[in-house]
């Protein structure tokens, strides 16, 4: 078996770093308080820092004073754990973007390459690739491919990128320095080693093993058999999380749309570059928000159609927060990811191509937007025999079949007034003579009905009382007018009133 093994190193200054990529190549420092004895927080101190910070002069252990003063140009940074969580996630999908099976470690994954060869045309170049796809993400790597998982563990520690030859493990392991067995090397083991002047691991791994088990005990004789490249370390690949989520922290509370939108962005990017990772899209997110007041405003944004565009994602949750604005200042956020799988569409040849499905969630966003989600939707058939009765459905594309034929059968249709147009009607012997209304004043020429319809009288109100005359009674016509246009016609029986409804195209 071929094991990859691919590192983070300084996992929570690197998760920083990706959270706030602006901050490269600038000198960083991870600051932690520690807790006293009395549960209260300390002075803040430098717990990790980056080259160029290191390369400044701070150094682990400096108070946040201290480490300003030494490098006036250093970025302080509290650590956070939803930053290393985030990281930490980011990683296991990285490794779900080359394998199906991944055993994840504290700032490493492992995965199986044995059938990546089929991919890539050696080991060297799939390393390399690792490597380039976590850039992408905001995570420097180190990559190593070995038989064995103690190998390439080790081989991480030892160097950026190394492929080591299948059968080689324990040739590979025996120059490299005896620290390299440990993450750090146990001190009493340390001292053990300096005491028989072993410095290499091949000279650890000539020692004979049980004496090393009797003097070092179960640790030692552990680290031994890694030495050895002996180890039988088990594979142990664990399922990928079924949500996808980013988390951040603020400094200080937003109550703006415009600056937390530009935070949304960072987050939204993140989100669909782990998903891209996995092979699949944004279908929707579910965003909470610890508002000032230590509550949480939780909100549902979806989508007509998976995406991996952050634009029309970013959009409709900047629409759904403008809609409705929190109400207090907002200082974290939580944005979970709802996965799907994303599918081609199929063109036809013989039908114009529709709006793309992640444009066309964004433009019924706005419309929900300006006249509110009610109002917005598919035409929807009601159980009444009122004819302007329509109801609302959620707007879902259609599924066309590819050469589906279009009906041959051709309808009138009518162009209904909402609400109807009160007129004055003029009666002849055989019906509406003559129709008068705000735009529309014509003689009926040809008059057709009446067709009576009435109903839902049944219905009751909120009260439960009966609604009285809620209910309609109505004479319908079709009249064909002086002005040319084929109008319909009502006649409300219960209010004797008239009204027009609409016209025939």
């Amino acid at each position: 078996m071929r094991v990859a093994c691919i590192h983070v190193p300084q996992l929570a200054l690197q998760a920083v770093l990706r959270r706030s990529p602006e901050l490269r190549g600038t000198p960083v420092a991870l600051t932690e308080a520690p807790i006293g004895r009395t549960g209260r927080a300390g002075r803040a101190h430098v717990v990790m820092a980056s080259a160029e910070a290191r390369r400044a002069g701070v150094r682990v252990g400096l108070t946040a004073a201290q480490a300003s003063a030494v490098c006036p140009a250093l970025a302080l940074n509290p650590r956070q754990a939803a930053d290393t969580e985030a990281a930490e996630a980011a990683l296991a999908d990285l490794g779900f973007a080359f394998a199906s099976h991944v055993e994840r470690e504290p700032g490493r994954v492992f995965i199986q390459v044995d059938d990546l060869g089929h991919l890539y045309p050696s080991e060297e170049a799939l390393a390399q690739v690792i490597q380039q796809r976590a850039l992408r993400m905001g995570l420097g790597v180190r990559v190593a491919i070995a038989d064995r998982k103690g190998t390439a563990r080790v081989a991480t520690r030892a160097r950026e990128r190394v492929v080591v030859p299948a059968g080689k493990d324990a040739a590979f392991l025996a120059p490299l320095a005896l620290a390299v067995l440990g993450e750090p090397l146990p001190a009493e083991l340390a001292e053990a080693f300096g005491r028989w002047g072993l410095a290499r691991v091949g000279a650890f791994a000539a020692l004979p093993g049980a004496d090393v088990g009797l003097r070092l005990g179960p640790q030692g004789a552990r680290l031994h058999r890694l030495a050895r490249a002996e180890d039988d370390e088990p594979f142990l690949p664990a399922l990928p999380a079924d949500a996808i989520e980013e988390a951040l922290a603020l400094d200080y509370a937003i109550v703006e749309v415009e600056p937390l939108a530009f935070v949304l962005r960072g987050l939204c990017d993140r989100l669909l570059a782990r998903l891209a990772c996995r092979s699949l899209a944004c279908v929707g997110v579910t965003l909470r928000l610890a508002l000032e007041t230590r509550t949480f405003d939780v909100r549902e944004v979806n989508l007509a159609a998976p995406t991996r565009d952050v634009g029309p994602l970013l959009q409709l949750v900047r629409l759904e927060l403008s809609r409705r604005p929190p109400d207090a200042g907002i200082v974290g956020m939580l944005v979970v990811a709802r996965p799907a799988r994303a599918r081609g569409a199929q063109l036809d040849f013989l039908r114009p191509a529709g709006p793309a499905p992640d444009r066309l969630a964004a433009t019924i966003a706005k419309l929900a937007a300006l006249v509110g989600p009610e109002n917005v939707g598919a035409p929807r058939t009601e159980d009444t025999w009122r004819e302007e009765a329509v109801g609302l459905a959620p707007y879902a594309p259609p599924g066309e079949a590819p050469g589906a034929a279009a009906p041959a059968a051709h309808v009138m249709s009518m162009r209904r007034f909402r609400p109807p147009e009160e007129i004055e009607v003029m009666l002849g012997p055989e019906g509406p003579a003559a129709l008068r209304g705000r735009a529309t004043t014509a003689r009926v020429t040809v008059a057709a009905g009446p067709y009576r319809l009435s109903g839902e009288w049944w219905r009751r109100n909120a009260s439960g009382e009966a609604p009285g005359d809620s209910g309609f009674s109505r004479d319908y016509w079709d009249v064909h007018a002086s002005d040319g246009a084929l109008y319909r016609l009502h006649h409300d029986r219960v209010g004797d009133r008239w009204y027009l409804d609409g016209y025939y195209d």
